[in-house]
């Protein structure tokens, strides 16, 4: 059986030029998952992460403080969906580039609650498979990717102790792929997914059992302000 602990990366840069970078808390977050890591002794076999910046990052840091020598390997099925993309195609007409959404956000009286309200259209949109032309990956290649990048990772993995750094997109297409939730179901979990949140599945590679999802209490213990979501 191998043990596959999938963890959601720091808090990116949402509302800079780079959002593909950790911000500052998005870097501790990773170090204090780091150093509870290795106060529980936990000793990874392998260590795979998404190709993006903030999936890089969020290793680095975490294996760091766990005084690990593993590298982890990089995988393109881990790499989380063009959200830029998908929220641009909610509405060409209005919103030329990523600015001017940033813009209409942080001007609302309520930006949190707008951008939520926004991007949840933008992704049902992509969901529907009714305007798969405007998208360079359609939501079902977008599953097809994730679920083929953990069986690759179960396959290589039998009696393995694993840890995976992606993206709440990813984690929660993978969740879904193992219960059978609906698309909307699944965008509801990645928007419940907190930042270097853990889950966990067990695995023969014909079975498999989730036996954690979406773990934070190392948050609540180390310091409440590390909390995020997004």
């Amino acid at each position: 059986m191998a043990l596959i602990t999938f963890v959601r990366h720091g808090q990116a840069s949402w509302g800079t030029n780079n959002y593909d970078q950790l911000s500052i808390k998005g870097t501790e977050q990773a170090r204090v998952l780091g150093k509870v890591f290795d106060d529980q002794a936990k000793s990874f076999d392998i260590a795979w992460r998404g190709e993006m910046v903030r999936h890089y990052e969020t290793a680095q840091h975490c294996l760091s403080e766990m005084h690990s020598s593993l590298v982890a390997i990089p995988h393109t099925g881990l790499n989380e969906f063009d959200h830029e993309q998908i929220l641009l195609n909610l509405d060409k007409k209005k919103y030329a580039d990523k600015s001017e959404i940033i813009q209409f956000i942080a001007n609302s009286s309520h930006p949190t609650k707008t951008m939520g309200e926004m991007f949840a259209e933008a992704v049902y949109r992509w969901q529907s498979g009714e305007y798969d032309t405007d998208y360079t990956e359609t939501w079902k290649q977008f599953q097809n990717r994730c679920v083929g990048a953990f069986t690759d990772i179960v396959n290589s993995s039998k009696g393995k102790n694993v840890v995976v750094f992606s993206s709440g997109g990813v984690i929660s297409v993978i969740i879904q792929s193992l219960l059978g939730l609906s698309d909307r179901a699944t965008f509801r979990l990645n928007w419940s997914l907190v930042n270097c949140g853990i889950t966990q599945i067990l695995s023969d590679t014909k079975r498999h059992s989730i036996l954690s999802m979406n773990e934070h209490q190392h948050f609540r213990e180390h310091g409440i302000s590390l909390l995020t979501w997004h």
